[in-house]
């Protein structure tokens, strides 16, 4: 294999082993719990293998709540190239142009955060929460309603 090859393969490794836990949603607990919350619940007193298993066992068991009010939106896909981005909201956004060469390389799932842009064109400044990297867009498909009939 080509040394530059190589290189890259290890660089795509560990920046995927780095974001995993953020893209899947799973608990390490010395990023959850403070250390006056792992003193208080005993946490503290666990070996590193004890806090493994007992993250394993949460992270197979539970789903991982976010803390902002809001459900969080994820990427669902990215259509053309980044000139449209649908959302797990079922939401779909058209891309500004001179943006869409950053969305291009955005791959599924991904959490995103949306704020106003203050572009009149494209109001919507959407964020992917790994990388930071915002695009503006405009909104040209509405949310699914989150509301499901109950048996």
């Amino acid at each position: 294999m080509h040394p530059m090859r190589a290189i890259s393969a290890v660089a795509v490794c560990i920046a995927a082993a780095c974001y995993s836990t953020k893209l899947l949603g799973t608990l390490r607990l010395n990023e959850v719990m403070s250390a006056d919350e792992q003193q208080k619940t005993g946490v503290a007193n666990l070996s590193d293998a004890q806090k493994k298993e007992l993250e394993s066992w949460i992270n197979n068991r539970f789903v991982l709540k976010t803390t902002s009010a809001a459900q969080s939106i994820y990427l669902q896909q990215n259509i053309q190239g980044g000139t449209q981005l649908m959302f797990s909201d079922g939401s779909l956004y058209e891309i500004a142009p001179t943006d869409r060469a950053k969305a291009t390389f955005w791959l599924t799932p991904i959490a995103v955060t949306m704020e106003p842009s203050g572009d009149p064109n494209y109001p919507s400044k959407i964020t992917n929460t790994l990388t930071n990297v915002s695009v503006n867009g405009k909104m040209i498909k509405a949310p699914q309603s989150s509301m499901t009939p109950q048996q």
